[in-house]
C-alpha cells in the first residue's frame, strides 16, 4: 500500500464522543488542519433503533451506560487478543473471561476459514474531502479482494455500520493507491454453529452516500442550527499536576 497523502492523526482529549487533531504532512513540514469529528460520532446522528431504545428504558439510562461501558472494556480486550494472535502471540485462556475466550476462539476460526492477508491493522485515516477521521480494524486481502474489515463484538450488527466501514474506505482510497473491493464485518460470539458471522458488503459507495447524509444531519445539528456555532468539546489540560 503506497501512501498518497500523509496525515499525523491523534485522538484528542475529550470526556465525550471522539475527535482527532490532524495534521498535513508535507515536505516544509506539518501544517495543522485542526481537530475532526470521526465517523462514530458523525453516526449518533443515525436514527437509534427501537430495539435500543426500549432496552434503555428497561433498564435505566445509568445502568444501561454502566452495561454499555463495561462492553467496551471487552470489546478493546478482544480487539487486542486478535492483534496478538495475527502477530504469532499465543494466547492463554486463563487471561480472559468465559466469554472473552469464546469471541476471541471465533476470530481464530474465521481466521482458518478465510485466510486473510493482512496489508494495515489499527489505522488512523482521514477525510479532507469528507471532514471526518476514525481508526478501522483492519485491510486484508481476502480471496483476491481488497476487504476493509471491522471486528464487532457487540451482540448484533446494526445498520448503521456499514455506514462506518463506508467512511473508512473513501479516506483509504482519498490516501492511498488502494481500490476497496469490499467492506466486512465479523461478529464474534454469533448465536450460530461457527460462533461468528462474517457479512460482505460489496457495495460501500453507496453506503457512503448515505454517510455523507447523515453527515449533513450532524453537522447541522453541531454546528449550524445554532447563530453561534459551537466548538469541538476538547480539553486543554497540562502534563503534569502538583500542588
Amino acid at each position: 500500500m503506497k501512501i498518497l497523502k500523509e496525515y499525523h492523526i491523534e485522538l484528542a482529549k475529550t470526556l465525550a464522543q471522539h475527535w482527532y487533531g490532524v495534521t498535513e504532512i508535507g515536505e516544509s513540514g506539518g501544517q495543522w488542519l485542526g481537530y475532526f469529528p470521526s465517523s462514530t460520532t458523525i453516526l449518533n446522528a443515525y436514527p437509534q433503533s427501537a430495539h435500543l431504545t426500549r432496552w434503555i428504558a428497561e433498564k435505566g439510562w445509568n445502568e444501561s451506560q454502566r452495561i454499555k461501558s463495561e462492553a467496551g472494556e471487552r470489546g478493546t480486550r478482544i480487539h487486542s487478543a486478535t492483534e496478538m494472535l495475527e502477530e504469532g502471540i499465543e494466547l492463554l485462556e486463563k487471561d480472559y473471561s468465559i466469554e472473552e475466550w469464546w469471541k476471541i476462539k471465533a476470530f481464530v476460526d474465521w481466521h482458518r476459514d478465510y485466510k486473510p492477508e493482512l496489508i494495515a491493522k489499527e489505522m488512523s485515516v482521514f477525510s479532507k474531502v469528507g471532514g471526518y477521521a476514525g481508526t478501522l480494524d483492519r485491510i486484508y486481502k481476502i480471496s483476491g479482494a481488497i476487504t476493509l474489515l471491522d471486528i464487532k463484538s457487540s451482540s448484533a450488527i446494526h445498520e448503521h455500520f456499514p455506514l462506518q466501514f463506508a467512511s473508512y474506505a473513501k479516506a483509504i482510497e482519498e490516501n492511498t493507491d488502494l481500490e476497496i473491493a469490499q467492506t466486512a464485518c465479523i461478529q464474534l460470539g454469533a448465536s450460530n454453529k461457527d460462533g461468528y458471522r462474517y457479512v460482505i458488503y460489496p457495495d460501500w459507495r453507496d453506503h457512503y452516500k448515505v454517510f455523507e447524509q447523515v453527515r449533513a444531519v450532524w453537522q447541522y445539528d453541531f454546528f449550524d442550527s445554532k447563530k453561534n456555532p459551537k466548538e469541538p468539546p476538547v480539553l486543554v489540560l497540562p502534563n503534569s499536576l502538583k500542588i
